[in-house]
C-alpha cells in the first residue's frame, strides 16, 4: 500500500516498475500500475529469465513529487 506518513493512502499516484536482472547484459522490463483500491497499485512483470531481480518503483504523486524504491528479488522463476 502506498501511504503517507499518518498511514493515510496516496491516491492518483502514477507508478512504473521497472525488472533489471542483478547482473549486467539483460535488458530491463517495465510494466505500469494501476490503482485498484484507494492507495492500493497492481502491476504486474513478465520475468522471462530466472536469477536474482532488482525491482525499481518509478512514483509520481498527484502533486508531482517524484519518488523512487527499490527492491531486490532473489531466486525468481521465470513465468
Amino acid at each position: 500500500m502506498l501511504a503517507d506518513v499518518t498511514m493515510k493512502p496516496v491516491t492518483g499516484a502514477r507508478i512504473t516498475l521497472e525488472g533489471n536482472m542483478s547482473h549486467a547484459g539483460m535488458v530491463p522490463i517495465f510494466s505500469d500500475a494501476k490503482e485498484v483500491a484507494p492507495g492500493r497499485y497492481q502491476a504486474n512483470l513478465d520475468f522471462a529469465m530466472a536469477g536474482d531481480w532488482v525491482i525499481l518503483s518509478h512514483i509520481t504523486l498527484a502533486t508531482g513529487q517524484k519518488i523512487e524504491d527499490k527492491l531486490n528479488l532473489k531466486g525468481v522463476r521465470p513465468n
